[in-house]
């Protein structure tokens, strides 16, 4: 399955790599590899992240205190968000 970024999750990352970025040059891209090493992650087995009751599966990002949220729909993975600690992930349910 190949994972296909909402526009919110588009959103997210590029407001995340610039948050990063103004607080530490370079932080930013280590931030965007962080993602896509999880995004690689939940595409090799998307099934070992557990849903919760609204579906989505969280996936934390390794060295950052970071979440990405996914869904999956048929064959897709479909990636609905990415959350920086203190960030309310609960506005996932009004993105669809």
């Amino acid at each position: 399955m190949m994972p296909v970024l909402s526009r919110h999750a588009v959103s997210d990352l590029l407001n995340g790599i610039g948050w990063f970025d103004r607080i530490s040059t370079g932080l930013g891209d280590r931030f965007e590899t962080e993602f896509y090493a999880a995004l690689n992650r939940v595409k090799d087995n998307p099934q070992h992240f557990a849903a919760d009751h609204h579906g989505f599966r969280p996936c934390r990002l390794q060295r950052f205190n970071a979440v990405l949220y996914f869904r999956l729909d048929g064959e897709r993975i479909v990636v609905m968000g990415l959350f920086v600690s203190g960030q309310d992930a609960s506005v996932l349910q009004d993105r669809t």
